[in-house]
């Protein structure tokens, strides 16, 4: 059986990779305000800082309210806080530097 190129597979071939992009495989560029939250986001997820996540929270909420964050952006942050007020510290530690990893290099 010889192989032939269909155009079709072309198009099906990008529609996985941006489907990929989509489910989790890494974000995408953020703001520099959502990074910098993603900084001290972090810094309270490896102290395990309960504490200290209702301040973050506010200012995710401020950063949204103000346009120097999108929507996206603080969906993401929210959902890590979430993770920290539920205990999960690990993941909500990796989740935030997988935030600042996958801007490495834009």
């Amino acid at each position: 059986m010889r192989f032939r190129y269909h155009p079709s597979w072309a198009v099906a071939i990008l529609a996985v990779a941006f489907c990929t992009q989509l489910a989790g495989c890494g974000y995408p560029q953020v703001s520099p305000k959502a990074y910098e939250l993603s900084k001290a986001l972090y810094s309270v997820c490896n102290q395990k800082s309960a504490e200290r996540l209702p301040a973050i929270s506010q200012l995710i909420e401020d950063s949204l309210a103000d346009g120097s964050l999108q929507e996206n952006e603080g969906e993401w942050l929210k959902e890590i806080v979430t993770l920290g007020q539920n205990g999960d510290w690990e993941s909500a530690a990796r989740e935030t530097r997988r935030i600042m990893d996958d801007q490495v290099g834009r």
